[in-house]
Protein backbone atom coordinates (compact mmCIF):
# COMPACT_ATOMS: atom_id res chain seq x y z
CA UNK A 1 0.00 0.00 0.00
CA UNK A 2 1.37 3.91 -0.84
CA UNK A 3 1.47 5.93 1.95
CA UNK A 4 -0.49 9.05 1.03
CA UNK A 5 0.73 12.47 2.08
CA UNK A 6 -1.54 15.14 3.86
CA UNK A 7 1.21 17.67 3.72
CA UNK A 8 -0.18 21.47 2.83
CA UNK A 9 1.66 24.75 3.10
CA UNK A 10 5.45 25.54 2.09
CA UNK A 11 8.41 24.02 2.65
CA UNK A 12 11.44 25.93 4.61
CA UNK A 13 13.12 26.28 1.50
CA UNK A 14 10.17 26.94 -0.38
CA UNK A 15 9.29 30.26 1.68
CA UNK A 16 12.97 31.54 1.41
CA UNK A 17 12.85 31.29 -2.36
CA UNK A 18 9.22 33.28 -2.07
CA UNK A 19 11.15 36.18 0.24
CA UNK A 20 14.62 36.69 -1.46
CA UNK A 21 12.05 37.01 -4.62
CA UNK A 22 9.82 39.75 -2.65
CA UNK A 23 12.80 41.51 -1.33
CA UNK A 24 14.67 41.35 -5.03
CA UNK A 25 11.25 42.70 -6.39
CA UNK A 26 10.87 45.59 -3.17
CA UNK A 27 14.62 46.65 -3.93
CA UNK A 28 13.88 46.75 -7.90
CA UNK A 29 11.15 49.15 -7.17
CA UNK A 30 12.88 51.67 -5.05
CA UNK A 31 15.88 51.99 -7.11
CA UNK A 32 12.99 52.75 -10.04
CA UNK A 33 11.56 55.10 -8.15
CA UNK A 34 14.29 56.88 -6.27
CA UNK A 35 15.51 57.32 -10.11
CA UNK A 36 12.31 58.79 -10.99
CA UNK A 37 12.62 61.17 -7.85
CA UNK A 38 15.88 62.31 -9.44
CA UNK A 39 14.72 62.84 -12.54
CA UNK A 40 11.66 65.31 -11.40
CA UNK A 41 14.20 67.13 -9.44
CA UNK A 42 16.56 67.79 -12.62
CA UNK A 43 13.33 68.48 -14.71
CA UNK A 44 12.66 71.46 -11.94
CA UNK A 45 15.96 72.35 -11.76
CA UNK A 46 16.09 73.19 -15.80
CA UNK A 47 12.88 74.94 -15.74
CA UNK A 48 13.99 77.01 -12.70
CA UNK A 49 17.21 77.59 -14.76
CA UNK A 50 15.20 78.13 -17.97
CA UNK A 51 13.09 81.24 -15.55
CA UNK A 52 16.11 82.92 -14.22
CA UNK A 53 17.57 83.02 -17.49
CA UNK A 54 14.49 85.26 -18.96
CA UNK A 55 14.50 87.46 -15.97
CA UNK A 56 18.14 88.26 -16.54
CA UNK A 57 17.61 88.63 -20.11
CA UNK A 58 14.71 91.12 -19.25
CA UNK A 59 17.51 93.24 -17.34
CA UNK A 60 19.52 93.15 -20.15
CA UNK A 61 17.17 94.23 -22.58
CA UNK A 62 16.26 97.32 -20.50
CA UNK A 63 19.82 98.19 -18.90
CA UNK A 64 22.41 96.79 -21.35
CA UNK A 65 24.38 94.85 -19.37
CA UNK A 66 23.89 91.94 -17.19
CA UNK A 67 23.47 91.67 -12.87
CA UNK A 68 25.98 90.66 -11.17
CA UNK A 69 26.04 87.82 -8.18
CA UNK A 70 25.63 90.03 -5.59
CA UNK A 71 22.76 92.12 -6.89
CA UNK A 72 20.72 88.50 -7.64
CA UNK A 73 21.54 87.59 -4.57
CA UNK A 74 19.89 91.02 -2.78
CA UNK A 75 16.06 90.41 -2.15
CA UNK A 76 15.98 94.27 -2.19
CA UNK A 77 17.61 94.55 -5.18
CA UNK A 78 15.70 92.00 -6.71
CA UNK A 79 12.29 93.42 -6.19
CA UNK A 80 13.28 96.93 -7.93
CA UNK A 81 15.03 95.63 -10.39
CA UNK A 82 13.02 92.22 -11.62
CA UNK A 83 9.30 92.62 -11.76
CA UNK A 84 7.99 89.65 -10.80
CA UNK A 85 10.87 88.03 -9.52
CA UNK A 86 10.76 85.56 -6.63
CA UNK A 87 13.90 85.07 -4.16
CA UNK A 88 12.69 81.18 -4.06
CA UNK A 89 13.71 81.07 -7.97
CA UNK A 90 17.30 80.70 -6.52
CA UNK A 91 16.18 77.25 -4.70
CA UNK A 92 17.98 74.23 -5.94
CA UNK A 93 15.40 71.07 -5.23
CA UNK A 94 17.42 70.24 -2.83
CA UNK A 95 18.22 73.26 -1.07
CA UNK A 96 17.90 74.26 2.54
CA UNK A 97 18.04 76.69 4.87
CA UNK A 98 20.71 74.95 7.34
CA UNK A 99 23.02 74.42 3.64
CA UNK A 100 25.48 76.86 4.83
CA UNK A 101 27.33 77.08 0.97
CA UNK A 102 24.35 78.18 -0.80
CA UNK A 103 22.30 80.30 1.87
CA UNK A 104 22.71 84.24 2.73
CA UNK A 105 23.13 85.03 6.63
CA UNK A 106 19.61 85.60 6.98
CA UNK A 107 18.41 82.31 6.00
CA UNK A 108 17.87 83.13 1.58
CA UNK A 109 19.25 81.16 -1.11
CA UNK A 110 21.71 82.42 -2.67
CA UNK A 111 23.69 81.77 -6.56
CA UNK A 112 27.04 80.62 -6.48
CA UNK A 113 29.82 81.41 -9.06
CA UNK A 114 29.66 77.66 -9.66
CA UNK A 115 27.10 75.25 -8.99
CA UNK A 116 27.31 71.93 -6.86
CA UNK A 117 24.01 69.65 -6.24
CA UNK A 118 21.69 71.73 -4.27
CA UNK A 119 22.76 75.39 -5.22
CA UNK A 120 22.33 76.95 -8.75
CA UNK A 121 25.44 78.77 -10.23
CA UNK A 122 25.78 82.31 -12.19
CA UNK A 123 29.01 83.79 -13.51
CA UNK A 124 28.75 87.44 -14.88
CA UNK A 125 32.01 88.36 -16.82
CA UNK A 126 33.04 91.09 -18.97
CA UNK A 127 35.44 89.70 -21.86
CA UNK A 128 35.68 85.97 -19.44
CA UNK A 129 36.62 88.06 -16.47
CA UNK A 130 34.69 88.25 -13.25
CA UNK A 131 32.55 91.45 -13.31
CA UNK A 132 31.50 91.40 -10.07
CA UNK A 133 33.30 95.13 -9.14
CA UNK A 134 31.86 96.89 -12.04
CA UNK A 135 28.12 95.13 -12.77
CA UNK A 136 27.59 97.51 -15.16
CA UNK A 137 30.14 96.11 -17.91
CA UNK A 138 29.15 92.45 -17.58
CA UNK A 139 28.04 91.17 -20.82
CA UNK A 140 28.58 87.59 -20.62
CA UNK A 141 27.18 84.93 -17.89
CA UNK A 142 27.05 81.12 -17.26
CA UNK A 143 24.08 79.57 -15.49
CA UNK A 144 23.89 76.51 -14.07
CA UNK A 145 22.73 73.80 -12.08
CA UNK A 146 24.68 70.78 -10.99
CA UNK A 147 22.16 67.29 -12.15
CA UNK A 148 21.46 64.23 -10.05
CA UNK A 149 22.48 60.79 -11.18
CA UNK A 150 25.94 61.70 -12.95
CA UNK A 151 23.35 63.63 -15.75
CA UNK A 152 25.74 66.67 -15.81
CA UNK A 153 25.63 70.15 -15.59
CA UNK A 154 22.62 72.07 -16.81
CA UNK A 155 24.09 75.40 -18.21
CA UNK A 156 22.39 77.97 -20.07
CA UNK A 157 24.50 81.12 -21.55
CA UNK A 158 23.96 84.62 -22.63
CA UNK A 159 21.52 85.10 -25.71
CA UNK A 160 23.71 86.49 -28.25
Amino acid sequence: MSKLSNENGLSMIELMIVLVTVLVLVGIVGYAYDGIKARSRNDQRTTEIRRLQVFIETFYSQNMYYPSRADLNNPTWDQANLKGFSITYLEDPLWSSKGKECTSSSGQPILLAKSKLGCFGYDPTDNGVSCESDAQSCDKYTLSATLENGAGVYTKYQLD
